[in-house]
């Protein structure tokens, strides 16, 4: 590769968007840690508190633009500090609209320090992105469907996938099957109707994660995305509640998943129409990136970040993944050297160092 073109860096990733636990620092886990590597020199907020944001409700600061601005304000400073003493060539955020005062990236901007914003949710929560995405540099994303959002807006966009810290990606590889496949997740409406239809057709699932139960440290983070009793009008709720166990240590992870012969994704969600898509998650990588065999839901953005059937198993209706899960349980080897190339796919394409080339090329 040519010498890169973002070499020193601010990054500000908020980490309001989740209440606690492994959630609400995973982002900057891969982003603060993740660029670190790839770029010579990476500055951090320091002393930034964005809590209030977490009072914010979809589509309004709700009386809280004191709080904003002020963030903005020190946020605005450290950047100057940083460009004025080594020369910033970008600054990477991920933010939503209401975390900055869009008048903080314009002026940085105007200091001629092009602002690059990453959003992941930008088929169902783009209404909550909308107003940064009208003044960043940059905006990038990685759903294929989304695209004509940014059109629409008449705005710079790059649809890429996501960007790793390959420290977080130890090998996982599928050493001695305990189990035949299991799913790592947090409850919605459309996950339990799924587990509860691959249940039924026999295929020999194990549950883990946040949120199944009521005192698990699971349920603020529930209550917070709004995702509480209506779970339990599921019809499939009881089946596979019994199931479920609670959530996976980062430290017991890497075991779990070595025992795994798949990892089941179900990618789906509600956007605020309430219609069910499925789009691209941070597991449908992070999961081949940890080496495992990974059966997840047919969608343009997995397809064009892995190649099916090779690095990644995708299903197009919940029968083809019933079939799937037995028959990998049948063939493992089959299982094994899937999850060996997918991992190679991720660490050799889906970490900072080939992003930060990507976004490097793409900035003015």
């Amino acid at each position: 590769m040519n010498r890169p073109r973002l070499r020193h860096v601010f990054c500000v990733v908020a980490d309001c968007h989740a209440p606690s636990g492994h959630y609400q620092t995973l982002w900057q886990r891969h982003f603060y840690g993740g660029l670190r590597g790839a770029v010579e020199r990476l500055f951090l907020p320091e002393g930034i508190d964005f809590s209030w944001a977490r009072k914010i409700l979809p589509g309004s600061t709700r009386g809280l633009e004191t709080q904003r601005d002020r963030t903005s304000e020190q946020l605005a400073a450290q950047i100057s500090h940083a460009h004025a003493t080594h020369g910033l060539d970008a600054v990477i955020s991920y933010c939503f609209g209401h975390d900055l005062n869009p008048d903080l990236v314009r002026g940085v901007i105007a200091q001629g320090v092009p602002w690059v914003n990453f959003f992941c949710d930008s088929t169902h929560r783009f209404e909550e992105v909308a107003v940064l995405a009208r003044v960043v540099s940059l905006n990038w994303f990685v759903e294929h469907a989304a695209i004509p959002n940014y059109r629409a807006l008449g705005v710079p966009f790059t649809c890429l996938p996501y960007a790793f810290n390959r420290a977080l990606l130890p090998d996982c590889e599928c050493r001695d099957a305990a189990r035949p496949a299991a799913f790592i997740g947090m409850p919605t409406g459309p996950r339990v109707q799924q587990l509860g239809q691959l249940l039924e057709a026999g295929c020999e699932l194990e549950i883990r994660g946040s949120g199944w139960e009521d005192q698990d440290s699971g349920a603020e983070a529930m209550r917070f995305h709004g995702l509480g009793d209506h779970l339990r009008q599921q019809p499939h709720w009881p089946t596979v509640r019994a199931l479920a166990r609670g959530p996976l240590s980062d430290e017991a992870m890497p075991a779990y998943l070595r025992g795994s012969r798949a990892v089941l994704g179900l990618n789906q969600g509600r956007d605020h129409h309430g219609r069910v898509t499925s789009y691209l998650k941070l597991r449908d990588l992070e999961f081949p990136g940890h080496g495992c065999c990974y059966v997840t839901e047919h969608n343009d953005d997995v397809a064009a970040a892995l190649d099916v059937g090779r690095e990644v198993i995708t299903y197009r209706t919940l029968d083809g993944a019933a079939e799937w899960l037995k028959r990998l349980t049948r063939e493992p080897a089959r299982a094994v050297a899937i999850g060996r190339a997918g991992r190679r796919r991720v660490l050799g394409e889906h970490t900072w160092a080939t992003r930060a080339h990507q976004l490097g090329a793409l900035l003015p």
